[in-house]
C-alpha cells in the first residue's frame, strides 16, 4: 500500500545553482522521473511538501509552511560555505546520502528526523549490461569530477602502469595534473548524463577508491551501484584490481553486486523513505 503525503516538490542543487551535479541527477530527477507525487519544483505550482536537495534557500524554508526536508549528500558547512545549524533549523528532517554523512549530522541535531536516504538509481534509464566477461582485463576506467582525481587515482598509477593497463577519465575536463596519472597518457571523455553510462560499460573494470580524507569519506557508493548495474566489478585497491583482471573473478563479482543492486537501490525505495519521512513530521506537529 502506498503511503499519501501529497505532492512534494524538489528544488534541485543543479537548477537553483544553474550547474550541472551528478547529485542532482540521481537524487531530484531520478526521484521526479519514476512517481507521480514528486516532481521537480515549478514556480507557481503549489505543493504539500518540498525537499531542498542540497539547496540553502533561506527565504523559501522560512515562508512555507507544509513539512521541509533538506537533503544533503556533501558536509558543506565544514569548508564555510553554508550554517548547517542555520539552515538545519530551518527545516523539518534532513536526510542524507551516506552512513557516514548521516552520523555527522545527527551530532549536529539528535532531536530532529536525520535518516539516511542511499543515492539510488532510476533503472528505466540504464542501458542493457554489458555481456559477461570472456578475457583478461585490459580497459580500466575512472570517473568523477577532475578535481578528485588525483586523490583517488593516485595509489592505482604505478599497478596501471606495471600491468600496461588502458586507463579511461570520464569527467567534467581532462587530467592535467603534472604527474604519474598523466604519465599514462589517458583517454578523456567528457561526461555528459546522456551518454556516461553506454561510455563507462564499454570498460572491463571501474576503479573506485575510497579515502578517509576531508569530504571524501561522507561520499556515498553510488560510483560503486552504477558500476554494478551496468555490469562492471569495482576495484578499491590496487590489490582488488589485480584479483580482478580474471573474467571470471569479475563475472563473480558483479553478479553479487547486480543482485545487491537490484534488491537495494530502486529509486522507488527512496520515494518510500520520503513519504514515510513526511508522514513523520506531520505526526510531530499534531
Amino acid at each position: 500500500m502506498t503511503l499519501t503525503t501529497g505532492l512534494t516538490g524538489i528544488i534541485p542543487f543543479a537548477d537553483y545553482n544553474e550547474r550541472s551535479a551528478g547529485s542532482t541527477h540521481l537524487r531530484a530527477d531520478g526521484l521526479a522521473n519514476t512517481t507521480n507525487d514528486f516532481e521537480i519544483w515549478k514556480h507557481g505550482h503549489k505543493y504539500d511538501n518540498l525537499i531542498f536537495q542540497k539547496t540553502y534557500w533561506h527565504e523559501m524554508m522560512e515562508h512555507f509552511k507544509g513539512p521541509k526536508i533538506l537533503d544533503l549528500c556533501d558536509p558543506d558547512w565544514i569548508n564555510g560555505t553554508v550554517d548547517l545549524i542555520e539552515i538545519g533549523n530551518l527545516v523539518n528532517a534532513i536526510t542524507c546520502s551516506s552512513p557516514s554523512l548521516t552520523a555527522l549530522v545527527k551530532t549536529y541535531f539528535p532531536e530532529k528526523i536525520v535518516v539516511c536516504v542511499p543515492d539510488r538509481l532510476n533503472f528505466d534509464i540504464f542501458p542493457l549490461p554489458r555481456k559477461p566477461h570472456k578475457s583478461k582485463a585490459k580497459e580500466i576506467v575512472w570517473f568523477g569530477y577532475i578535481a578528485n582525481a588525483h586523490e583517488t587515482l593516485a595509489q592505482f598509477a604505478p599497478t596501471l602502469k606495471k600491468l600496461g593497463l588502458n586507463l579511461t577519465i570520464i569527467s567534467d575536463r581532462p587530467y592535467s595534473n603534472e604527474d604519474e596519472i598523466l604519465e599514462l597518457h589517458p583517454q578523456f571523455i567528457p561526461y555528459n548524463f546522456h551518454s556516461a553510462y553506454s561510455n563507462i560499460k564499454q570498460a572491463d573494470i571501474v576503479i573506485n577508491p575510497k579515502s578517509d580524507k576531508a569530504f571524501f569519506k561522507y561520499k556515498s557508493n553510488n560510483k560503486t551501484i552504477i558500476s554494478w548495474k551496468l555490469g562492471l566489478p569495482v576495484a578499491e585497491t590496487p590489490e582488488e584490481l589485480i584479483y580482478l583482471l580474471e573474467a571470471g573473478k569479475r563475472n563473480k563479482e558483479t553478479n553479487k553486486g547486480r543482485h545487491i543492486v537490484n534488491t537495494e537501490y530502486n529509486i522507488s525505495k527512496s520515494a518510500s523513505q520520503y513519504r514515510e519521512i513526511i508522514i513523520r513530521i506531520k505526526e510531530n506537529q499534531l
